[in-house]
C-alpha cells in the first residue's frame, strides 16, 4: 500500500491577498497499548508538561521477514556459507528501513511544530531521535504521562497507557519510546527473601536425598519479582575442601569439567574474550585461591557503559550474587583466555537490554540519542554509548523479563537485533528463569483478563527475551543426591525450577520444528489452550540445559551454595568458548548462533529424561526423551560438541 502524504491546501478569499494553509484532518490511531498484566504497576501522578525527555522513533525496517533464511545460511550446518559471518555494514544496508519511511515519519514531525534540526537519523537509520517536552510529545501521540510505582516494592517508572500515530504511518512505524515498555531495570533493587529450600523439590527427589542420608540445607534466599532470575543463595560452606564424589552437595570448577567432559584451556585468542552483562564484584580472589590458583589476582576486562561504575558499597549476595556466579566459574573454565564485562547502568536508573545493545551494535543506536526510556532525568551527556564498544564472540546474560511485561512489537524489535548480532557471528546465551512454568516473581496469567494472579493457578508465563528464536535459551539441570558425575542429571528442581514453555510473540523457528513435533507426537503434556499456548507453532525454550544447583561461590568473603539458571547460561557461554579457541587456531570462525547445528546434531547433548518445572497450579512439563520445554535438547557432551563444530567449515 502506497502511504498517503498530506497536502498543504491554499485558499484564497476575496478579502486578503494570501491566506494561511490549512491540513485536513488525520485519522489517529492506537499503535500500542498498556497490558492488562501490569496490574503491579499503579499511577500516582502527572507527569510535568516541561520535563523533557528523549524520544526515538523505530522505524519500520527492510527484509526482516528474510532474517530467519539469511541467519539459516550461515549458521545451519548444511549450508555452503557456514561460518561466512555479515560484516556490520552489510547488516545496515540490509534490514535498513526505507527513504520513504524516513520522510514521511519525519514530515509528520515537522508538520507537528518540530523544527528539523531537532530531528537526527541514527547511523543504522533505523531510528529518528530528538527530546521533547512531556507537554510536546503528549500532543503528537494524543496520551498522557505519568508515573508510576510498583506495587511491591517501590520502583518508578514513567509511562502512558496508549499512544496513536496517524493512520497512514503504521506501516512506517515499529515501536516509540518511552511510551508503554516497562523495560525496567534489569538487577536494579535487589529487594530478597529467605524462603524454603523445600519449595519446588519434587517428592521423589526428597526421598532420594533421605535415602542416602544427606543433609540439605534448609533454607534458601529468593529474589524479588524484579529480578527472579537472579541466583539463589543457600547455605554458607564452612569446608570447601571437597572431591569429585562430593559434587551432588557442592558443585565447583572441577565437577562441571567432569560432569561434561570439558578439558583446561590452554589457549588464549586475543580476540576471543567471554563476554557477560553483569555487575561486577571484588571476591574473585577468594574462590580462585581455593579452586583456581593460576587465576589469583587476575580479574576481568570491564567495559563501562552509561555511567556505569565497580559496585563495591554494598558487600551482599544480592547484589554481588550474580556476578559471582558468572565471572568465578566462567574466568576458571576459560583460563588462559580472558573475561570481558559490560558494566552495564549506574546505581540510580539501573539498565535493560537496549542499553547494552546500544553499546555493542551501532546499527541499534545513535551516537547522539540517549535511551533513557524510563527515566526523565537528563543530567548525562548524549554520546555516552552507541557501539562504542566491541561485542565478544560469545555473550552470556543471567536476567530476563516475562514475556508478558513487554508489549509484542517492542519484543520483536529487539529480538531482531539478536538476529543481527547472530548474522555477525555473535552467540547471545540467555537463562530460561528460576520459576518453572511461572514467569519471574512466580506469577501467572488470568486466561480471560490476562492479568497477572498469584500464581496459584492460570496461563503459563514464558520468559523473554528466552522465546526470540535468535538466541539460545539455557535451562538448569542438577546431580541427583547420592549420585555421582558419572550419573544422569535431572531436571533442576531444588531451589529452583528450570524455566521452559511456549511464546506467545515468536513463531516456531525452522531449526526446531522437527524436535518440537516430536515432542508433540510422542509426550504432549496434559493441558489446554487455559494453561499454554499449545498451538504447535511457536518457539519453544529452552534450547540446552546445563547444572543449576548447589554451585560453591565466594561472596563478600565467605563461601555459600548457589542455585539459578543464573549459573547454567554463563557455564555454557564458556564451553562455547572454549570451541571457539579451537575453531580459531584452526583458521576458522567463531561458531556464532549455535541453535541450527545443535538442534541437528542431538546426539552431542546428554538426554535427560527426568524431573518437571512445576508451576500455576501443574505439574508444568516433563522432562521427556529428546526436546522438551525445561531441559532442551539436555546438556552438553563437550567432546562431542567440540569434534562436531571443529568438523564444521
Amino acid at each position: 500500500m502506497h502511504p498517503r502524504f498530506l497536502l498543504s491546501i491554499l485558499t484564497t478569499l476575496v478579502v486578503v491577498a494570501v491566506a494561511k494553509p490549512v491540513r485536513p484532518s488525520t485519522s489517529h490511531v492506537v499503535h500500542e497499548k498498556r497490558h492488562n498484566v501490569r496490574n503491579l504497576w499503579q499511577k500516582f501522578r502527572r507527569v510535568p508538561s516541561r520535563n523533557t525527555l528523549p524520544v526515538r522513533i523505530g522505524l519500520t525496517q527492510q527484509n526482516l521477514h528474510r532474517g530467519e533464511d539469511y541467519l539459516h545460511a550461515v549458521s545451519h550446518p548444511e549450508s555452503a556459507e557456514y561460518g561466512q559471518h555479515w560484516h556490520p555494514s552489510k547488516v545496515i544496508e540490509t534490514f535498513a528501513p526505507t527513504q520513504e519511511s524516513v520522510d514521511v515519519v519525519t514530515k509528520w514531525l515537522v508538520d507537528e511544530g518540530m523544527n528539523p534540526n531537532r530531528i537526527k537519523l541514527s547511523r543504522g537509520r533505523n531510528w529518528l531521535d530528538f527530546n521533547a517536552t512531556v507537554g510536546e510529545l503528549e500532543k503528537l501521540l494524543k496520551t498522557k504521562y505519568f508515573m508510576f510505582r510498583h506495587s511491591r516494592h517501590g520502583q518508578h517508572h514513567l509511562a502512558c497507557d496508549e499512544y496513536h500515530v496517524p493512520d497512514h504511518l503504521v506501516e512506517h512505524i515499529d515501536i516509540i519510546t518511552p511510551t508503554v515498555h516497562f523495560d525496567q531495570h534489569i538487577g536494579h533493587e535487589r529487594l530478597n527473601n529467605r524462603v524454603s529450600m523445600d519449595s519446588g523439590v519434587s517428592d521423589e527427589l526428597k526421598k532420594r536425598s533421605l535415602a542416602n542420608g544427606e543433609r540439605r540445607p534448609s533454607t534458601g534466599i529468593q529474589g524479588s519479582g524484579l529480578d527472579g532470575w537472579s541466583p539463589k543463595q543457600g547455605d554458607y560452606v564452612v569446608n570447601a575442601m571437597m572431591t569429585l564424589d562430593d559434587c551432588d552437595k557442592m558443585l565447583t570448577i572441577d565437577c562441571i569439567r567432569a560432569l561434561y567432559k570439558i578439558p583446561k584451556g590452554d589457549l588464549s585468542a586475543k580476540n576471543n574474550s567471554w563476554g557477560s552483562s553483569t555487575f561486577l564484584q571484588s571476591d574473585l580472589d577468594v574462590f580462585f585461591d581455593q579452586f583456581e590458583p593460576k587465576l589469583k589476582g587476575k580479574g576481568p576486562d570491564v567495559d563501562l557503559i552509561d555511567n556505569a561504575v565497580v559496585q563495591t558499597q554494598n558487600q551482599s549476595f544480592q547484589f554481588n550474587g550474580e556476578s559471582a556466579l558468572d565471572l568465578q566459574y566462567a574466568m576458571g573454565l576459560v583460563f588462559p583466555q580472558q573475561a570481558k564485562v559490560f558494566q552495564v547502568g549506574d546505581l540510580v536508573r539501573g539498565a535493560s537490554f537496549g542499553n547494552l545493545l546500544d553499546a555493542i551494535d551501532g546499527s541499534f543506536c545513535d551516537a547522539n540519542a540517549d535511551n533513557a526510556v524510563d527515566s526523565i532525568d537528563n543530567n548525562y551527556p548524549d554520546d555516552i554509548r552507541c557501539g562504542g564498544h566491541t561485542a565478544t564472540n560469545v555473550i552470556s546474560t543471567s536476567y530476563g523479563y516475562n514475556e508478558a511485561d513487554l508489549t509484542a512489537r517492542y519484543e520483536q524489535r529487539q529480538c531482531a537485533e539478536y538476529m543481527k548480532l547472530a548474522l555477525q557471528g555473535v552467540s547471545m546465551i540467555f537463562s530460561s528463569g528460576d520459576s518453572g512454568v511461572a514467569g519471574n516473581g512466580h506469577l501467572c496469567r488470568d486466561p480471560t483478563s490476562g492479568a497477572f494472579n498469584d500464581g496459584s493457578q492460570g496461563l503459563f508465563t514464558p520468559a523473554f527475551p528466552s522465546t526470540c528464536p535468535y538466541i539460545t535459551s539455557v535451562g538448569a539441570t542438577q546431580i541427583v543426591p547420592g549420585k555421582t558425575v558419572k550419573d544422569a542429571e535431572t531436571a533442576c528442581e531444588e531451589t529452583i525450577l528450570s524455566g521452559g514453555g511456549f511464546s506467545n510473540v515468536f513463531a516456531m523457528p525452522d531449526y526446531q520444528s522437527k524436535a518440537v513435533a516430536a515432542y508433540f507426537k510422542d509426550s504432549a503434556p496434559p493441558y489446554t489452550d487455559q494453561q499454554f499456548n499449545n498451538s504447535r507453532t511457536v518457539r519453544g525454550y529452552p534450547d540446552v540445559s546445563v547444572n543449576g544447583a548447589r554451585y560453591v561461590t565466594a561472596v563478600n568473603g565467605n563461601f555459600s551454595l548457589s542455585f539459578g539458571t543464573s549459573a547454567s547460561a554463563p557455564v555454557f557461554a564458556a564451553m562455547l568458548n572454549l570451541v571457539n579457541e579451537k575453531r580459531f587456531a584452526a583458521g576458522k570462525a567463531a561458531v556464532g548462533f549455535v541453535n541450527p547445528v545443535l538442534y541437528a546434531h542431538p546426539e552431542v547433548m546428554n538426554d535427560i529424561t527426568n524431573g518437571t518445572n512445576a508451576g500455576c497450579g501443574t505439574k508444568g512439563f516433563s522432562a521427556v526423551k529428546g526436546w522438551d520445554p525445561i531441559t532442551g535438547l539436555g546438556t552438553p557432551n563437550f567432546e562431542a560438541m567440540e569434534k562436531l563444530f571443529l568438523s564444521l567449515p
